[in-house]
């Protein structure tokens, strides 16, 4: 009978997908599955990216900060523009982004203070791809040596 171990079993002995990854192990591969690219570290955005997130300052003085498409300037004020930091949202946007083969820029001094939105995206991101390849091998083996699965 086929259960919830010999599937992680299979999956970790024939295809190398590890349950529970964590951290840069799930952002690792997450990253070369989707063939994506992710900048925190540079400066400024180059241009090419599908998404970028900084902050703009008002004529008065306020930090605004921007999640946009769009390198040009014509910002989109009810998607693109928060008047407070909402990581959570920048994530799931990043991870749409990111899971389609995608580019994201995020400043620098922006992601210093992700870092625990990021983590926890790259989990969730991580749990969801495995999830799917689970169900898959379970398919598989049930289509092959096994007849029923019970856990």
């Amino acid at each position: 009978m086929l259960n919830s171990e010999i599937v992680r079993e299979e999956l970790e002995k024939e295809d190398g997908i590890i349950f529970g990854l964590e951290g840069d192990d799930a952002k690792n591969y997450l990253f070369d599955k989707w063939g994506c690219e992710f900048n925190i570290e540079s400066s400024w955005a180059e241009g090419h990216e599908d998404l970028i997130i900084y902050t703009e300052t008002t004529a008065d003085g306020y930090d605004l900060w921007v999640c946009t498409e769009d390198h040009d300037g014509a910002r989109n004020i009810g998607e693109d523009m928060y008047y407070y930091e909402d990581n959570e949202a920048f994530m799931e946007r990043t991870i749409d982004v990111l899971r389609c083969g995608g580019s994201v820029w995020i400043d620098s001094y922006i992601a210093e203070n992700m870092e625990y939105e990021m983590e926890e995206a790259w989990r969730y991101a991580y749990e969801d791809e495995y999830d799917g390849l689970f169900d898959n091998k379970k398919d598989e083996l049930l289509d092959g040596e096994y007849d029923e699965y019970k856990d």
